[in-house]
């Protein structure tokens, strides 16, 4: 039997969030740009939730809150590694990684961690993740790393984790220092706009992490697993490129139409990567098999 994360998700609103933002630091620092400029730039992004989360660093952003946007407490723990402790009210780094993970959830909150292929390949290896237990997820997309030196891009590391068993989540986040790293990057979760109904929500994995395309199915009928993403605007442009990844990062299928489906081989785990022509990329959670994956 196959767990799947959308099951029962066709009638989802799905809600626009960033977890990485850098804001409100003062001059010479990655957060110059203040809070009511960084906050009215993602409620024009229609962003519905933000957690601006400096470098070992808590600050109470709660009165930026409206019906439109819901700030949501954070702070990215620096270290030799760096990891986002959203929903926490406090700095974590005085603690050690495993402790400060630990620490965060007994607030309540929960950890990502951090862009694994920057500065470097592996910076923060799978060997390093799957020695560590209790964290939510990683950035499989960052934005802000693709301007810097190494790569945003962690699904590599994300499929070696996978791979090993653990039911890691996969983010995309702007990582946003400055006005142009704004609004790139985004995670679409199907929730309420709270953090309570939004946590429940990624620890269900009822999330895809995206650059600009959005879900519109993800159904497991059968043996065969069909998607189906699209831009959200009305365009002409509604063939995309689907590819299926198994364990390993193995490459099972790529297909390009107006939607894609898959047979099941027995993987352990399958998840969809989807291209628009304009580079927009969506990432799904896994399907997997049960008892395959399991939080770490």
């Amino acid at each position: 039997m196959y767990i799947n994360p959308y099951e029962n998700l066709s009638d989802a609103v799905w809600r626009k969030a960033n977890f990485h933002t850098h804001s409100g630091t003062g001059p010479r620092s990655c957060g110059f740009r203040s809070p009511e400029v960084v906050v009215d730039l993602y409620r024009e992004y229609n962003y519905d939730l933000l957690s601006i989360s400096n470098h070992n660093l808590y600050r109470s952003f709660e009165n930026y809150s409206d019906d439109q946007i819901t700030l949501i407490d954070g702070v990215e723990y620096t270290s030799d590694i760096h990891m986002l402790t959203i929903g926490v009210q406090e700095n974590l780094r005085p603690l050690p990684v495993q402790e400060a993970i630990t620490r965060t959830n007994e607030l309540g909150g929960f950890v990502i961690l951090c862009h694994p292929n920057w500065p470097d390949k592996a910076h923060f290896s799978p060997e390093m993740m799957l020695n560590l237990t209790g964290y939510m997820g990683l950035e499989a997309l960052n934005a802000v790393c693709f301007r810097l030196s190494g790569s945003g891009r962690a699904t590599d590391v994300w499929d070696a984790v996978l791979s090993a068993g653990k039911l890691v989540t996969g983010f995309a986040n702007d990582d946003f220092h400055a006005m142009a790293d704004g609004g790139r990057f985004f995670n679409l979760i199907a929730c309420e706009k709270n953090y309570e109904s939004m946590k429940q929500a990624i620890i269900d994995n009822a999330i895809c992490a995206s650059t600009g395309l959005y879900p519109i199915y993800h159904r497991l009928e059968d043996n065969t697993l069909k998607v189906k993403a699209a831009l959200p605007i009305k365009t002409y442009l509604d063939n995309y490129e689907y590819v299926f990844i198994g364990p390993n990062g193995q490459i099972l299928s790529k297909q390009t139409g107006v939607e894609a489906s898959y047979e099941l081989q027995g993987e352990d785990y399958v998840r969809v990567e989807v291209y628009a022509e304009g580079g927009q990329i969506l990432l799904f959670q896994p399907i997997y098999k049960e008892g395959f994956l399991v939080r770490p």
